[in-house]
């Protein structure tokens, strides 16, 4: 009972979301009630004090109204809470974070609960999981944080030919010199000096980024093998060594889970002029079919529909599934398909739900014949967290490692790898409190999953409504394996997980193999695999990853698929931005968390620019001509800001593109400026 005995914290406890006891199934439920009322019963993890409170009364406008309290929308609406003088209404569909969230080896646990993943449904697929009926799943988190919430938490930016795509592909202002001030913005890393270089990251910022505590050793081994392969060493994947296999720093600290929420929302929201509006399904953007201006936003919570008014924008951050549904319903997406379910058009924009695109990639199984399959979440490992917040708990098992290699597919420099590996197993997830069988050498062997993923895939898909029902998923079509580049990506990404399984360390010390019978359906496998086989594996077990991108595609003026211009702006529709994973041109060749994040903080800039910081000689807040602004509006702001900690430090990109100076010495003398707004 002890165990059990909940800590006096400064505010009220109280249980949030459902219980995750239950997605262990019904022989850990004793077990993982106990754990999860521990959980709930500590203050640290908990944070009762931060947590949102709704008002029984909303106001009936707002200046800035927030579709979406995930990755992205929950650091917009802090952002701009920020000015005192700004009322702002932030609205999400799910609840808040449970508080069992916090708890990194916990991360699939609310994956597949109503309450907290949407859960969604791919279009059955004619080369890709077929395993599964070609239904591919996509787990999106429901709740404040969205996917940070339920994502593995990895610290991965992508690589700067991903951003330098981006601007030389119509989105000026979006290069990585230009981006790479936000991430570090967001940044709180624990490690520089110990790992990672101060001269790719920073300190200060809202989220603290850090290994977890805790690693197996099979982890550390697989590093060794990679090197026995020929792969370079490297403790950061974001720092001057793009390729290589590593420990990745995650989203924590503290041995808990950061997500954007609590990093950013959760102490934002005792603000007087920041409202949360829990379990509200927003569903309409309101326009003036006129003046093209934005009025108001449609949502419905407990059943009855209202509308709130919007004074200066409204932004969708729903992500790359829900923000061009919203568009679409409030008419605003491809003619036929608006004609097709008698939504009125407001704006005829062809791009929206189009070039819907991800992470692909196959997954492998191998077993450790020399190492007994014991559970890693048992009594003694469980007091080591309840104590210390150390042990198995308080990390992802084999998911927090990862690898980065270069195809013969890639491109040329060797400095943008197309090939990501991903690892399962080692997972404290679920347990009964034993310590597993007495009789070690007949115990069933360990299991390992290796995912190896295309990280630049050619295929492109869409999504489009199903029907006018908000409530209807809309119909996702991502044309896995469409382009065949992707398939042969994986077949030579598969031959080289077979290969590092079969290194001396890994065959030596844990006996790893591939696993017998698995692919059985598929011709060619054996001791010596085709390539047909390897292709053959990737569309049965296929791993569809969970990095969608790309249905509101930001885009120059003369794109005819853009849907919003470089400052996130929608085309032709005054007051109304996308900041999600939906604006991404393409993927980046990384997790998308970081971008994500990245995506938020440089949204919410463009903002606070529009309608604070660069008023006019008048003193009004419409910015110049165009929505651009001077130099020397440029470098007041910076001026004004130059006591902040990440104004001060010395900035150094990477070694191709040093700086010494400080932001604002690199905008006057890189001529980075705002983005000229196009009149499309």
């Amino acid at each position: 009972m002890m165990i059990r005995a909940a800590e006096t914290c400064a505010c009220p406890l109280q249980e949030l979301g459902p219980s995750m006891a239950g997605s262990c199934g019904s022989q850990f439920i004793i077990f993982m009630s106990i754990l999860e009322s521990f959980i709930n019963g500590r203050c640290d993890l908990v944070d009762p004090c931060n947590r949102v409170v709704e008002r029984e009364q909303y106001d009936d406008s707002y200046d800035f109204v927030v579709v979406g309290g995930g990755t992205a929308g929950a650091i917009v609406a802090a952002r701009l809470s920020e000015n005192p003088q700004w009322k702002v209404l932030l609205i999400e569909a799910g609840g808040e974070e449970p508080s069992p969230c916090s708890v990194p080896a916990w991360v699939t646990a609310y994956w597949n609960k109503n309450e907290t993943d949407w859960n969604y449904k791919t279009e059955p697929q004619e080369k890709a999981c077929l395993a599964n009926g070609g239904r591919c799943t996509w787990h999106r988190g429901k709740m404040l944080g969205g996917c940070s919430a339920i994502n593995g938490m990895m610290y991965m930016r992508g690589h700067a030919a991903d951003y330098d795509g981006w601007a030389v592909n119509g989105a000026p202002g979006w290069s990585w010199f230009e981006v790479m001030p936000y991430f570090l913005k967001s940044e709180d890393n624990k490690e520089i000096s110990d790992g990672v270089s101060g001269q790719y990251h920073n300190t200060g910022g809202p989220i603290p980024v850090q290994r977890f505590r805790y690693a197996p050793r099979f982890a550390h081994d697989v590093v060794s093998a990679a090197i026995e392969l020929g792969f370079t060493p490297t403790s950061d994947l974001n720092g001057e060594t793009t390729t290589g296999f590593t420990i990745a720093q995650a989203f924590n600290d503290g041995g808990t889970r950061f997500s954007t929420a609590r990093a950013y929302l959760r102490p934002a929201s005792h603000r007087e002029n920041l409202d949360i509006m829990l379990n509200a399904l927003g569903t309409r953007v309101i326009i003036d079919p006129r003046t093209k201006t934005v009025t108001g936003v449609e949502y419905v919570k407990n059943g009855e529909t209202k509308t709130v008014g919007v004074t200066k924008e409204a932004i969708l951050s729903g992500g790359t599934m829900v923000s061009p549904q919203i568009l679409l319903l409030s008419g605003l997406g491809p003619k036929e398909t608006l004609d097709k379910f008698n939504i009125p058009v407001i704006k005829d924009l062809p791009g929206v739900g189009q070039n819907l695109h991800n992470h692909v990639g196959v997954k492998l199984d191998f077993t450790l014949s020399k190492e007994p399959d014991l559970p890693e979440l048992n009594w003694e490992s469980a007091m080591e967290y309840m104590l210390e917040r150390k042990g198995p708990l308080s990390g992802t098992g084999m998911s927090q490692l990862t690898g980065m290699i270069n195809s013969r597919f890639a491109p040329s420099g060797g400095r943008h790898p197309d090939i990501q590996y991903f690892f399962g197993g080692y997972y404290a997830a679920c347990g009964d409190g034993s310590l597993g069988p007495d009789d070690l050498e007949n115990a069933n062997k360990r299991k390992i999953s290796i995912s190896a993923i295309a990280l630049q895939p050619k295929s492109r898909g869409f999504l489009t409504l199903r029907s006018g029902d908000p409530f209807d998923y809309p119909l996702f079509q991502p044309n896995y394996f469409q382009d065949d580049h992707d398939l042969a990506v994986l077949v030579e990404a598969a031959r080289t997980a077979y290969r590092l399984a079969n290194t001396t360390i890994l065959r030596e010390k844990y006996g790893m193999h591939p696993t017998e019978n698995y692919g059985k359906h598929c011709p060619g496998g054996g001791s010596n695999p085709t390539d047909e086989f390897f292709k053959c594996l990737a569309q049965q077990n296929t791993a569809p990853e969970n990095h969608q991108v790309g249905t509101c595609k930001m885009g120059s003026s003369d794109d005819p698929m853009a849907v919003v211009d470089p400052t996130l702006k929608v085309y032709g529709i005054e007051g109304l931005r996308v900041i999600d994973a939906s604006i991404m041109p393409t993927v980046p060749s990384a997790n998308t968390a970081a971008p994500v994040v990245m995506v938020a903080e440089r949204g919410a800039e463009f903002i606070v620019t529009r309608h604070q910081r660069f008023k006019n000689k008048f003193g009004s807040n419409t910015p110049t001509k165009g929505g651009a602004t001077s130099h020397d509006d440029r470098r007041t702001y910076y001026n004004s800001n130059k006591d902040s900690k990440w104004n001060n430090r010395d900035w150094v990109f990477n070694i191709n593109r040093q700086n010494t100076q400080k932001p604002q010495d690199w905008y006057r003398f890189n001529n980075v400026y705002p983005t000229r707004q196009s009149h499309r």
